[in-house]
């Protein structure tokens, strides 16, 4: 449930922030040195950061990291999920 999500969560923020931008994915993934194939992919869901690009993300757009922090919050409310 938490894997799933926060894929879910990630796609979701990643589509209102880069998905409606011309090379949005292009942008970002300069910003943060990842590939745009690899950003097309998170923006459309299919897959999803590990540790290191997580964290250059959510330092790159606030609104990432306040819907990780709030994800992380409801996980310790619910830890038998």
């Amino acid at each position: 449930m938490i894997a799933a999500a926060y894929r879910d969560t990630l796609c979701a923020v990643l589509q209102r922030k880069y998905g409606r931008v011309r090379n949005g994915a292009k942008i970002l993934a300069r910003s943060i040195e990842a590939s745009p194939r690899t950003v097309q992919k998170w923006i459309a869901g299919t897959a999803a950061p590990r540790g290191e690009e997580l964290l250059k993300l959510m330092s790159e757009c606030d609104e990432l990291r306040d819907e990780i922090f709030r994800l992380v919050e409801e996980g310790k409310r619910c830890p038998d999920e």
